[in-house]
C-alpha cells in the first residue's frame, strides 16, 4: 500500500507542478501583454503631443509671418485655440460640427481627408491635425473677427509653410525657436 500511496502523491504533486507551472506562463503572457500596452499608450501620447506642439508652433509662426503678429496677439491666439481645443478634447463640440459651420455659414470649405498612409502613428498624427486646425481657425474667427478671405489665407499660409517644411527648407526646431524669439521680444518691450 505504501508504494501506491507513495505514486499516487507524486502524482499528484506532478499534476500541482504543471498547473503552477501552466498558471506562471499565463501570468508571465499577461504581464507581457500588459506592458505592451502600456508602451504602447505612452508611445501613442508621445506622437501626439509632439504633433499638437509642432502645429502649435507652425500656426503661431504662420500669423506671426503672414501677419506680423507680435508676442500680444500670439498669446492672445494661444490662449484661444487652448480654449477651442479644449471644447473639442471634453466633446463640447466636434470637429465635424465645426467643419460644418465654418463651410455653411463662413463659406469657408475645410476638407475632411483621410492620410494615404494608414499607419497607427499617421493616424494620431492626422487626427490632431484636424483638432489644431479646428481650434486655429475658430480661434481666428472668434478672437479676431476674421471671415472667410483672411481665414482662407491664414490656412493656405499654414498650407504653404507646411509645404516647405516638408521640402526641409525650414525645421519645427527652426519655428519653435523664432516663436520664442517673437515672445522673448514682447517681453523686453
Amino acid at each position: 500500500m505504501s508504494f501506491a500511496r507513495a505514486r499516487a502523491r507524486k502524482a499528484k504533486k506532478d499534476r500541482k507542478d504543471n498547473i503552477s507551472r501552466a498558471e506562471k506562463r499565463e501570468q508571465r503572457a499577461s504581464q507581457g501583454v500588459r506592458n505592451a500596452y502600456v508602451y504602447q499608450m505612452a508611445y501613442d501620447h508621445a506622437v501626439r503631443q509632439t504633433a499638437l506642439e509642432n502645429l502649435s508652433a507652425v500656426f503661431l509662426y504662420a500669423m506671426h509671418e503672414k501677419y506680423q503678429f507680435g508676442a500680444g496677439r500670439l498669446a492672445r491666439l494661444r490662449g484661444k485655440m487652448q480654449s477651442e481645443f479644449d471644447a473639442i478634447i471634453a466633446k463640447n463640440v466636434s470637429v465635424e460640427e465645426i467643419s460644418e459651420y465654418l463651410t455653411n455659414e463662413i463659406g469657408l470649405y475645410c476638407g475632411e481627408g483621410t492620410p494615404n498612409d494608414k499607419s497607427r502613428q499617421r493616424l494620431i498624427e492626422f487626427k490632431a491635425v484636424k483638432e489644431m486646425s479646428a481650434a486655429f481657425l475658430m480661434a481666428l474667427l472668434d478672437e479676431f473677427g476674421y471671415k472667410k478671405k483672411r481665414l482662407g489665407d491664414a490656412y493656405m499660409h499654414c498650407a504653404d509653410l507646411s509645404v516647405r517644411l516638408d521640402e526641409k527648407k525650414i525645421t519645427y526646431d527652426e519655428i519653435r525657436e523664432k516663436i520664442k524669439e517673437v515672445f522673448r521680444k514682447g517681453n523686453r518691450a
